[in-house]
């Protein structure tokens, strides 16, 4: 057998991204993720620097746009949109298993089950992406979430997952309505969310949790030496709103998993609990940070 090993090669004008928020091409596209990877990687690195503000574009570059700007994707029904919800793991063991230190128990176990859309008028950034995650407590006893299980699209989100120690997986197919969210796997259903609209006791605590119950999350970015660096990312500043709701329903949110991967047992089987779908614009400025945790 004779292997063929093609390379690609990336013009030098062509280098650098032109811009990180709005590629023209995938070429572009693909380009900007290397550089966000390689930006995150110095930063990991870097025993002088405990944080990075805006992938290291600096305060102030935050993702909120100007009001006429957000409304014209209101109109056009871009932001972010998709189903959420919160449940107490079956499976404690299985949870715990999750939790490396320095990480440990939070004070109450809880698993997030999110599957979202990000439509910012833009084909060539277009994409979908899910989380299975469990809560933790950081040494400094600030509680955040871990990524169990995170399904996208591309090889391009893939790897940049990957790169950031956040477990991603490139899916067959994923859709995500006002109604449901699905991730297809191998030809069959691997993940999925179903909501029935109705009212919930909880919502306000729902609200609480910010965007998608993504408050903050932790992640452990590899090193060259072997080792890992732990991160916490949140937001920070602005009017005290990164994300604004345009479209809102609550209700039960029945989850289904894959009875044969992993994680399924941190999913009670029959699941049925109050989440949300919603659609969200960035708004009101505020800046994306990633700060090392200290142990």
């Amino acid at each position: 057998m004779v292997t063929t090993i093609t390379t690609v090669t990336v013009p030098k004008e062509k280098a650098k991204p032109a811009g990180l928020g709005n590629p023209k091409d995938e070429q572009e596209h693909l380009v900007g993720g290397r550089a966000l990877v390689e930006r995150t990687q110095a930063f990991v690195e870097d025993p002088n620097v405990d944080e990075m503000i805006n992938w290291g574009a600096g305060p102030g570059k935050g993702r909120g746009l100007p009001a006429d700007v957000a409304e014209e994707w209101n109109k056009n029904g871009m932001g972010t949109h998709g189903l959420f919800t919160v449940l107490e793991p079956a499976d404690l063991e299985l949870y715990r298993s999750y939790i490396s230190e320095p990480l440990s128990m939070p004070e109450k176990p809880e698993v997030s089950v999110i599957l979202v859309d990000y439509h910012r008028g833009n084909p060539v950034t277009r994409y979908q992406e899910g989380w299975i995650m469990v809560k933790a407590k950081a040494p400094t006893g600030k509680e955040g979430w871990l990524s169990v299980s995170v399904p996208v699209p591309t090889l391009l989100m893939c790897y940049m997952g990957i790169a950031w120690g956040i477990p991603k997986y490139v899916a067959d197919e994923m859709t995500v309505t006002p109604a449901k969210a699905e991730v297809k796997y191998e030809g069959e259903v691997r993940l999925s969310l179903e909501l029935t609209p109705g009212a919930v006791v909880d919502e306000e605590d729902l609200k609480k949790r910010g965007m998608f119950g993504m408050d903050n999350a932790f992640t452990f970015h590899p090193k060259k030496d072997g080792g890992t660096c732990l991160i916490n990312w949140f937001g920070r500043g602005g009017d005290g709103s990164r994300a604004g709701v345009v479209e809102w329903q609550t209700g039960m949110v029945k989850v289904y998993v894959r009875p044969q991967d992993p994680w399924a047992g941190l999913i009670p089987a029959g699941s049925s609990t109050s989440g949300i779908y919603q659609r969200v614009i960035p708004v009101g400025g505020g800046d994306f940070v990633w700060q090392k945790v200290k142990v």
